[in-house]
């Protein structure tokens, strides 16, 4: 029998979305070395004493963009998060003091998200622990295959609307 087969929903999928074994061990490899990479790069850095990988995605959302703000609504496309989970995070964040909220030029009734000097200072810290384990946990593991990896992962991110 199947891994599928042996699910008890699997009579209840359509035939058109029944997966091959291959499929869901691939998806579940997937799914398992995202959640023990990124948890592990985490873990590298609180061993430095420093914030979690999170803090390091928001702040280099931020660094990377010309102005080096977005509005939380950008921002939380960036980070994949909801906008109220991001405003939550930034509350945090802001707190600490790397990121201030400002005006938007723009549109005085909204706010902009901006990267504080010691949001810069901080990066530079977390970068150096993040590249190693980036190398360590994923890079190392990708051969000659980086360029193929990065298109299919790239594919697969717009089809699910990124």
């Amino acid at each position: 029998m199947h891994l599928l087969q042996s699910h008890p929903y699997y009579r209840t999928v359509p035939a058109v979305a029944q997966l091959d074994d291959e499929t869901l061990l691939a998806w579940r490899a997937f799914l398992t070395a995202h959640a023990l990479v990124t948890r592990r790069i985490s873990a590298d850095l609180a061993d430095a004493g420093l914030p979690d990988l999170s803090w390091y995605d928001l702040l280099w959302a931020l660094h990377r963009q010309p102005q080096r703000r977005l509005r939380v609504n950008e921002l939380a496309r960036e980070v994949v998060l909801s906008p109220t989970g991001t405003s939550r995070f930034v509350d945090r964040v802001e707190a600490a003091g790397y990121v201030r909220r400002e005006p938007d030029p723009a549109d005085r009734r909204a706010l902009q998200i901006a990267i504080t000097d010691s949001g810069v200072e901080l990066l530079r810290q977390m970068w150096p622990i993040y590249a190693e384990g980036i190398d360590r946990y994923f890079g190392s593991h990708l051969g000659r295959s980086a360029t193929r990896v990065r298109r299919v992962l790239e594919r697969m991110a717009s089809s699910a609307g990124g």
